[in-house]
């Protein structure tokens, strides 16, 4: 019989712990709290993982959260999604007809997660990687929580700042995506900035690398806590209006209605007729309905 490994256990453990509050992660001593063990015993084995680049450490906040060689894990993780594998396929499809990037995102709470990414035509598209996660502070998330269960979707609104007015208006805003069956989103100025700057980073430093890494973490956290959440949402498209998009988002349901993915269009153009954002958005949600069809029993 083999004999368990305590050591190894220990720090599956903490991988799993932290993996559970991923926008938060987890200080030294919630850790050891965690594995009912000192702090004393538990910090080589973070220094360990960290060094490793299996977890990184927060400089002000001093809380450990996943690191980026946990990337190619989860890439070789999403390969062996049947949903990935499934809506694979149509962004490809929506890549090669549109020139535009498309990524899948797996539900969350605060954050979703990067599950696929297929890369578009302009070089202006966000940086994003399978193992990225991504903050759904209002006013970005309306591709995603147009199509999350009940308690995600009240604790985003419950984050919109202003007046009820502006409350109502994501409220509308998702409802109208539901509807129509694609969410738009507009880009706000933290958004293009952010995306500027982490595409200069990756051209700067090891993309894989801890630093980068960091630099990233710490960026989109900013990015979240700075966004123009004063921005109102699109509720009704005008067909004349140009509008400076950030993301086209649809929902892939499995058979109880839940969400199993979010298939998201970026790389814009600087400008597009509100005409044209609804052939984008209906040619998005057509491929969504078919991964969502390929899910039924």
């Amino acid at each position: 019989m083999t004999r368990p490994s305590p050591q190894t256990e220990r720090l599956v453990a903490i991988v799993d712990a932290i993996a559970e509050r991923p926008e938060d992660g987890l200080t030294l001593s919630e850790v050891a709290r965690h594995l009912a063990v000192t702090p004393a015993t538990c910090h080589p084995m973070l220094v360990s993982l960290t060094g490793l680049g299996w977890l990184v450490r927060h400089p002000v906040r001093r809380t450990y959260r996943l690191g980026p060689a946990l990337v190619t894990v989860g890439r070789a993780a999403s390969r062996g999604l049947g949903v990935v594998d499934l809506a694979r396929p149509g962004m490809e499809r929506l890549r090669d007809d549109l020139g535009l990037g498309c990524i899948a995102l797996t539900p969350g709470e605060a954050h979703v997660t990067v599950a696929e990414v297929v890369r578009g035509e302009s070089a202006s598209e966000p940086r994003v990687r399978v193992g990225d996660q991504i903050p759904i502070a209002p006013p970005l998330g309306v591709g995603y929580v147009g199509w999350a269960d009940p308690p995600t979707l009240r604790r985003w609104l419950d984050a919109v700042t202003g007046d009820p007015a502006q409350r109502a208006r994501h409220e509308a805003a998702v409802q109208a995506s539901r509807a129509r069956g694609y969410a738009v989103e507009l880009a706000t100025a933290v958004d293009t900035e952010l995306g500027r700057t982490l595409a200069a980073l990756d051209e700067q430093l090891d993309v894989g690398g801890p630093a980068a890494a960091r630099l990233r973490t710490l960026m989109e956290e900013i990015a979240a806590e700075l966004g123009e959440t004063g921005q109102d949402p699109v509720v009704d498209l005008d067909p004349a209006h140009e509008y400076r998009l950030g993301r086209i988002g649809a929902g892939v349901l499995d058979p109880a209605g839940d969400v199993a993915l979010v298939l998201v269009l970026h790389g814009f153009p600087t400008r597009v007729p509100g005409a044209r954002v609804a052939e984008i958005g209906e040619r998005l949600a057509a491929v969504a309905r078919e991964v969502s069809a390929k899910l039924a029993p």
